[in-house]
């Protein structure tokens, strides 16, 4: 996300020592079943069998360094894996003959009609004990040539994507943008299938495919449904055991910080309508949310707080303070594997200082450490997105 230029707005920000809007982020098997069914055979002078045949298929680490001004484009690699199973059934085939005793028997099914009455078997059309259910995936994570559960896509001013990787605070270019719209972006959302949802500054959401940063498409988003045009933007799984996400935004305001200055609200997965949630306090937020159902907000008056929300009503869980920690001209930030990275341009330099807080305090010593890992990145960073398929938990 980046600072509003409105005169108005500048001298209130000012007045607040802060300035802009951000925005940032990070969305969505088949059953397997098989059933056997064995011939079985009536009575000495009639057979009936039937049987079908199927055959079936079946976050994270803590990053923690020096300020290091170099780049690296050595990169940790991680894979997520999908299960997909498949179910398949013979058709049943039958065949009849007449006849006093006769008895013929056909491939699958066989029925006998004579003076003694025709018999059915009585496991006729019983399931074998081998049967297999296989248990449907909610919106798996896709095996990719560019993972999503290594690292944190981030966005430049100028249009272009590149990846953060926490394990070793490098970055790595994916490409520019070709989105046939000026190249001034404002925020971004990572889905769990491997698009980033990309904010321009006039409203206009595109997806891009991580792996082929060419590949963009207008998925269908109305500019300035009730009256939102930018907005801080994450992914957020539904649940910890329902990993199907959504969009949530926050209303860029371009206020910092004030009593029900702005509004927070989820994008309809299937619409792509906004569905207004609850007030929000902070008109310059980002947002980032978790695979296990968590969103946050990087917002306020300078320093800047982080914001748990209840995503359900808008309600505040829990605010961290971060000493230190200033917006400036461009700032977003994302979760990943237990601790949150910021991504400031407070001295309004052409790259972005990157912070680490020790959030889920994985090194035990009773303290939310925060640490400038990288003093100047190679790009003014105005969006982050992490997919919910990346870690939770220290890796």
């Amino acid at each position: 996300m980046r600072a509003h230029g409105l005169p108005l707005l500048s001298a209130m920000l000012l007045a607040c020592g802060s300035a802009g809007n951000t925005s940032a982020g990070a969305s969505d098997g088949d059953s397997t079943g098989s059933s056997t069914q064995g011939p079985v055979t009536g009575g000495p002078a009639t057979t009936s069998s039937s049987g079908d045949i199927p055959t079936g298929g079946s976050d994270g680490m803590t990053a923690s360094g020096t300020t290091d001004d170099a780049t690296s484009t050595t990169s940790p690699t991680g894979t997520s894996t999908t299960s997909e199973s498949t179910s398949t059934t013979m058709p049943v085939t039958s065949s009849t003959s007449t006849g006093p005793d006769s008895t013929t028997t056909g491939p699958d099914t066989t029925t006998t009609t004579g003076p003694d009455t025709t018999t059915t078997g009585p496991d006729t059309t019983t399931t074998g004990p081998d049967t297999t259910t296989g248990v449907e995936e909610m919106c798996p994570c896709p095996d990719l040539e560019v993972p999503l559960d290594d690292g944190v896509f981030v966005l430049s001013i100028t249009a272009e994507l590149w990846k953060f990787f926490p394990m070793d605070n490098s970055f790595v270019k994916l490409g520019p943008l070709t989105c046939n719209l000026p190249p001034a972006t404002f925020s971004m959302a990572v889905d769990r299938l491997g698009y980033a949802w990309v904010q321009y500054s006039g409203g206009e959401l595109r997806t891009i495919d991580v792996t082929n940063v060419a590949d963009c498409t207008d998925p269908g988003y109305v500019v300035g449904q009730q009256g939102i045009t930018n907005f801080g933007m994450a992914f957020v799984s539904n649940s910890q055991s329902d990993a199907c996400d959504r969009i949530y935004g926050n209303r860029a305001s371009g206020l910092p910080e004030g009593n029900a200055i702005s509004d927070f609200f989820a994008i309809d997965p299937d619409s792509l309508a906004v569905q207004q949630i609850a007030k929000s306090d902070y008109g310059t937020a980002e947002v980032t949310g978790t695979g296990d159902g968590r969103a946050f907000l990087f917002a306020g008056a300078n320093p800047a707080k982080l914001v748990e929300i209840d995503k359900s009503n808008g309600q505040k869980l829990a605010v961290t303070p971060l000493p230190g920690v200033e917006l400036g001209s461009a700032w977003a930030f994302a979760f990943f594997g237990g601790d949150f990275y910021f991504f400031t341009n407070s001295k309004n330099g052409p790259g972005s200082e990157v912070t680490h807080i020790d959030y889920d305090d994985s090194d035990m010593n009773g303290q939310q450490d925060i640490t400038v890992v990288v003093a100047d990145a190679p790009i003014s960073i105005v969006g982050a997105g992490v997919s919910t398929c990346a870690p939770t938990a220290p890796q």
